[in-house]
């Protein structure tokens, strides 16, 4: 694991949201609703690679909760 590597997962995770957040104001409430989908996989990706060094390639939101 690098830190450089978990640092983009979360930026990139945050930028999402903000992404999300403006869309949903935009009344884009799908592409908003993908946002915030990536969001969530990009930090569940971040918190696994802190807590255990890697994360499953997966896009799968269930996937990477179990």
């Amino acid at each position: 694991m690098s830190f450089e590597e978990a640092e983009l997962l979360r930026l990139r995770a945050e930028t999402f949201l903000r992404n999300a957040e403006r869309l949903y104001a935009e009344g884009e409430y799908d592409l908003a609703a993908f946002g915030v989908e990536q969001y969530c996989q990009l930090m569940l990706k971040y918190k696994l690679l802190l807590k255990t060094g890697a994360y499953p390639h997966t896009h799968s939101l269930i996937r990477l909760v179990r």
